[in-house]
């Protein structure tokens, strides 16, 4: 795991954690027959008791998180050479977070029930559906959707000032080795240099033993028997 996967799951965790402190409650109807809408986003610790979560809601949320969190792992996964460094520019790939995630959630807005067409109080939520779909007639609930763009441009930025924070530590860190080896002597460079390369060799075997069918197999060489031969008359086989 490099430095800046532990961004992304330290990232994560917080909207989980702040997503369960704040979860989506249902209100509870005075009148009978009618059932529970969508309220809003409240404390758990005040509301727990008095309202019911609106679990669907909370789960996709959830859901959510966890998909972009794990595209953000598996795309951070490579490195240049030996590198800490991710292998693309992180700057595109927030860009590409940003475009994506704001693109899929107005392809799939939330919108209000029929019933707040024709009654005056107020809107509610009802589900995420299909922007041109059958449903595209019906009103939208602006509430739930100024609070994911808002969540989503939010952790681009957030990530943005991580990433740019970390590297900027390390061109400090770089700038620094590099004023530190120009005071050293010749000898001393060429030292450092061979024990790097050292390393960096060692390293490659390493993991060239581990993969398959690249370690040093001796069934893959032609080794002649140099014992003696104790085979007689008809059991010898001309070479």
């Amino acid at each position: 795991m490099n430095k800046y996967q532990r961004l992304v799951i330290i990232v994560a965790l917080i909207n989980a954690l702040i997503m369960v402190l704040f979860p989506p409650f249902n209100s509870q109807p005075l009148a009978k027959g009618m059932l529970p809408s969508f309220d809003g986003f409240y404390p758990l610790i005040s509301h727990i008791g008095s309202k019911q979560i609106h679990k669907e809601l909370l789960t996709l949320q959830l859901m959510f998180l966890s998909i972009n969190t794990l595209i953000a792992w598996l795309v951070l996964q490579t490195k240049k050479h030996q590198d800490d460094i991710p292998a693309f520019s992180f700057m595109q790939g927030i860009v590409w977070f940003l475009v994506l995630n704001l693109a899929l959630i107005f392809i799939f807005p939330p919108f209000e029930p029929y019933q707040s067409m024709l009654r005056s109080d107020g809107s509610s939520f009802d589900s995420f559906y299909f922007a041109f779909g059958d449903r595209s007639r019906r009103p939208l609930f602006v509430p739930l959707l100024y609070l994911e763009c808002l969540l989503v441009v939010i952790n681009a930025l957030t990530f943005l000032l991580l990433f740019n924070a970390v590297k900027r530590s390390d061109d400090v860190t770089r700038q620094r080795i590099i004023q530190m080896t120009e005071n050293l002597p010749d000898e001393t460079l060429l030292e450092i240099g061979a024990a790097i390369q050292h390393k960096v060799e060692q390293h490659q075997i390493h993991q060239q033993s581990h993969a398959l069918g690249r370690g040093t197999d001796r069934r893959h060489k032609s080794v002649p028997f140099a014992g003696a031969d104790r085979r007689h008359g008809d059991e010898r086989r001309n070479e």
